[in-house]
């Protein structure tokens, strides 16, 4: 169908289906990668190989991401690359229940991450070419938070690890079944050069960038942060989901103005906001002083990354790829900031990581003038 002539409802009802499958795939990712750290320590993985895992799992979906949203361009086709991800994305999180060391662990979830990967940036841009969407990627992106929330609160309620395999597995089965429910809208067919699509947003990559990579370095040792705070686990799952949730409450208040919302001034005021939440952290001597920071900071990656979203979707005509380059970063970023975090905790203390990570933030607020 043509964006043009794509109804009220009919938009409506792909906006729905779009934001049910974030959902699902979102809980399911969440739902296997917080007990991977866990299994590997019951598999007796060293926390090098561990860190090896984690990484060929981050630059797979990378990879993914970029490959499979610059093809979607190419071809000016959506709804194939999003039904062949979830379909990728059902077998490989079902062969985790195969992981039995790390041979089989880094193989696993190496693939685990590439075809997860496969439908992100297809999906993003499919839901681009409706009318008012805008409004829309903030529900989207609310409802990719509300499946992070779900998937922290499942890891920690099912019984076992395969379950918790088994029903990511499922989550991806049903998300591939609802994917027929999408309609293929007409797409114009587009080249996109990464080295140009780079050149024209590197402000916007690079701020996120700096930033994710800060972020990323304090959620390592954040666990065991909260921990030294005073914090019980259930404080901490509690701390955590309560970002996630109050990220899909913002976001669903905000998608009401989503069309007058200037998407340059969101991404500055996610950045500036990340830098306080990463300084107040620093200075918390409870775990109790961490709760209202998780109000701060769900409103800081609810402006940041629906921000960012619609920046790219606004200025690049090769949506899936410029999106895709996004959620590259976000990976990447995922690499190097655990890596970082460590070496930083190790030599200067956990508060040195959180302090480290408020520069960065702040550094992409002064990059964010180039937008």
């Amino acid at each position: 169908m043509s964006p043009s002539t794509v109804s009220s409802s009919e938009a409506e009802k792909e906006a729905v289906c779009s934001c049910l499958l974030t959902f699902q795939s979102r809980a399911a990712l969440t739902l296997s990668s917080l007990l991977i750290p866990l299994l590997a320590q019951e598999l007796n993985l060293s926390y090098f190989q561990l860190g090896l895992v984690v990484m060929s799992y981050g630059l797979a979906m990378a990879a993914s991401n970029f490959l499979f949203g610059r093809l979607s361009d190419l071809r000016g086709k959506r709804l194939p690359f999003i039904k062949l991800g979830f379909a990728l994305a059902f077998p490989a999180f079902l062969l985790q229940l195969l992981m039995k060391g790390f041979g089989s662990m880094l193989l696993v979830r190496t693939a685990a991450g590439f075809c997860a990967g496969v439908a992100a940036s297809p999906l993003i841009a499919h839901l681009s070419e409706l009318p008012h969407y805008r409004e829309k990627v903030w529900l989207f992106s609310g409802f990719t938070s509300l499946g992070w929330t779900v998937g922290y609160i499942g890891a920690g309620l099912v019984p076992d690890y395969w379950m918790a395999f088994l029903l990511s597995s499922v989550l991806f089965l049903l998300a591939f079944l609802l994917a027929f429910r999408l309609s293929e809208t007409e797409v114009k067919r587009t080249a996109p050069s990464p080295r140009n699509l780079l050149k024209q947003n590197y402000p916007l990559y690079t701020c996120y960038l700096l930033r994710h990579v800060g972020a990323q370095a304090v959620w390592t040792i954040f666990p065991v942060y909260l921990l030294q705070l005073g914090a019980s686990r259930g404080w901490i799952g509690g701390l955590h989901a309560l970002n996630c949730g109050m990220q899909f409450v913002f976001m669903s208040l905000l998608s009401t103005r989503g069309e007058t919302l200037n998407d340059k001034k969101l991404v500055r005021i996610g950045l500036l906001l990340s830098a306080f939440v990463f300084l107040f952290y620093s200075l918390a001597t409870s775990y109790l002083h961490i709760l209202p920071c998780q109000f701060v900071l769900a409103m800081a990656w609810s402006t940041l990354y629906v921000g960012s979203l619609l920046y790219l979707l606004r200025k690049n005509v090769e949506k899936a790829t410029s999106a895709g380059l996004l959620e590259s970063t976000i990976n990447v970023a995922g690499v190097v900031g655990p890596f970082l975090g460590g070496v930083i905790a190790e030599l200067w203390g956990m508060r040195a990581s959180m302090l480290i990570a408020c520069g960065l933030s702040l550094a992409a607020t002064a990059l964010s003038s180039k937008l």
